[in-house]
Parts: structure tokens; sequence; C-alpha cells
């Protein structure tokens, strides 16, 4: 009766560990931490065959993310025999991150003290990316308040002192050192205004009035605005593709395609050829691709591209790219950046129209 109790106790802690395999991560060290067991998820999770990962220890997992008092008092938990619980954020072989919930329970011997450790994890990562994604709205909103009063409180004040300072420049005698002078100030205010106007826009976006629109039309139309300015007068841009129709709102629309030239313009220097293609995709999208012949992006802003006040420029707000993105994701679209040293490519996806 004794030997078939202690087969049926077997038996029924094969068919749980069975479960626990088929829905966790699963590894068990001794109290080294030499791993001992690593089921299929594990392997799958890490990116390490099983062979690499038996004999070897959690240490070829660490992202460097968790400080050394973290692990510290980790250990210390589970080496007085207590269960340790928490996330953990780990990478993969292949270099990947990944962050896993915890479970780490250690296996007493009858003194008390562990002889080994059985890890139980459930993948989070994408929990995780959810919560930063709502910290980051979270953040913008209470952004886009401030900057709301800050250029509220500072618009009228600057449109008052242009105005002043426009009738004093008036008085003065055309070829006199001063009357250039007034010019450069009401120039430096007109900058400041833009960045004004951009802070409200950014704040305070306006829900689209989509209706049929030639993206080849407001592409020349933004273009031909665009080399007016003297600073860019040596800038060329050149339109390829068949003319597409978005279903877009056409004054949104500009004031992106604006930004984004605006931004390809500078990155060379006011000289280059900017390259748009228009196309059509089959999933009912039509495209517009902006490839500008600058330097390329700097890695260490290229994943922030799109944040606000992220910029590489002396002058200007750094809200250019995200009210591009602002608008397109508005209009049910998506906008990405690829960068080589020959130069960034700003993709735009629309609804067609």
């Amino acid at each position: 009766m004794g030997s078939s109790r202690r087969r049926s106790h077997t038996s029924e802690l094969e068919e749980l560990k069975y479960a626990l395999d088929q829905s966790a991560i699963v590894a068990i060290t001794d109290t080294r931490g030499t791993i001992t067991y690593a089921n299929d998820r594990f392997c799958e999770i890490s990116k390490y065959p099983r062979e690499e990962l038996l004999g070897g220890d959690h240490r070829v997992l660490n992202s460097g993310f968790h400080p050394k008092a973290f692990m510290h008092d980790l250990w210390k938990t589970i080496e007085s025999g207590k269960i340790w619980r928490g996330e953990i954020r780990n990478r993969a072989k292949d270099g990947t991150l990944y962050w896993v919930d915890t479970t780490i329970v250690p296996f007493l011997a009858t003194d008390g003290r562990p002889y080994q450790y059985m890890a139980i994890r459930y993948e989070t990562t994408e929990r995780k990316r959810a919560e930063e994604r709502l910290r980051e709205r979270e953040g913008l909103a209470r952004l886009g308040q401030m900057a709301a009063i800050i250029a509220h409180e500072v618009k009228n004040p600057l449109a008052g002192i242009k105005g002043a300072l426009q009738v004093v420049r008036r008085s003065l005698p055309k070829d006199g050192r001063d009357h250039a002078i007034f010019g450069d100030i009401i120039a430096r205010l007109d900058s400041l205004n833009e960045m004004v106007q951009d802070l409200l826009l950014f704040s305070r976006p306006r829900t689209p009035k989509p209706a049929p629109m030639s993206l080849r039309m407001l592409v020349d139309r933004t273009a031909a605005v665009l080399v007016r300015d003297p600073d860019l007068a040596k800038v060329e841009v050149v339109v390829e593709g068949d003319d597409v129709v978005a279903h877009a709102d056409g004054e949104q629309l500009q004031h992106v395609f604006q930004n984004v030239l605006l931004n390809a313009a500078q990155a060379m220097n006011g000289q280059g050829r900017i390259l748009v293609t228009l196309s059509s995709a089959a999933d009912g999208c039509c495209e517009v691709v902006f490839a500008d012949q600058g330097p390329g992006i700097p890695q260490e802003v290229h994943d922030r591209a799109f944040e606000p006040f992220v910029t590489t420029k002396h002058r200007g707000s750094g809200l250019g790219l995200a009210i591009a993105k602002q608008v397109v994701e508005l209009h049910h679209g998506e906008i990405a950046v690829e960068s080589t040293d020959a130069g960034a490519t700003i993709r735009v996806q629309l609804p067609a129209g």
C-alpha cells in the first residue's frame, strides 16, 4: 500500500511538473547557482540551447539593469530558506532584452538548509512596455498642459514687442547700422514666435478633417515655400512616382511635410537634394518617402527622433518631428525613420483617399 501511494505521489509530481513546464519558464539550480535543469520555455526565451545553459549560471542572462544590491538581496533571501519574488530584466543570447516575473523557491533539507532552488518565471515584456507607454503618455499630457500655459503667456507679449520694434525701425535710416540690428531682432522674435506656435500645436492637437488630397500637390506646394527661404535656396526637392491621393486633412499634412522637409534641408546645411517618392500600397495605404543627403541621425538620437524637444540642432524647438508623428497617428497612419551615413529617410504611410 505504501509503495502504491509513493507511485501515485510521484505520478502527481510528474504531472504537476509537466503542467508547469507548459506554461512557465522553469530552471533548477544548486546552492552555488549552477543550472541543473532548464525547460524548453527557458531555452526558447533566452535563445540559449540547453547544453549551453546546463552547468552554467544565470549571470549569462545579466542585462546590467539591476544594481548589485538587488542581486545581493535576492541571494540573501533564498539562502535563508525564504521564497523570493520580483521582476527581472534579462538579456537573451541575441542581445534582446526581456522581463520576467520571477518566483524562486528554495528546496530545504531536513536540517532546514536549502539544497537547490527552483525558479519559476513568466514573461512580462509586453506588459512592461505597455506600462512604459502609459507613463510616456501621462508625461506628455502634463508636458502639453505646461507648454500650453507657457505659450499662451508668451504669445501676446511677443506680438506687442514685435509691433513696437517695427515702429521704431521704420523711423531709422534704412542704410544705417541700427536699422539692420532691429531687423535681426525682429527675425529672432519671428523664430521665437514659431516655437510658441509649435508648442501650442503640440499641446492642443486638432482633430483632422480628412478629405481626398493629392500628395504630389501638397509636396510641391510645401517645397516651393521651403526654397523661398534664402538660407535654403540651394536645396533641391525632387519628386518621383505617380501622384497618389490620401484621405487626409490638407492643412495638417502640409505642416507634417513642412517639418520633415525643413529638418532634411537643415541636416544638409542648406544645400543638397531631397528625394521625395510617392507610391501606393496594396493594403489601402499610400506612402511618401523623404530621403536626404545629410550625415544621418546620431545613434543616441535615432530611437528618440519623434520625442518632443529632442534635436541635434542649435536652434529650433525640437518639436517638428514630434508634431509630425502626432498628426500622422491622428490620421491612423504611421511614420518611421531610417538612417545611414549617407542620409536619413522618413517614411509616412497614410490611408488612401
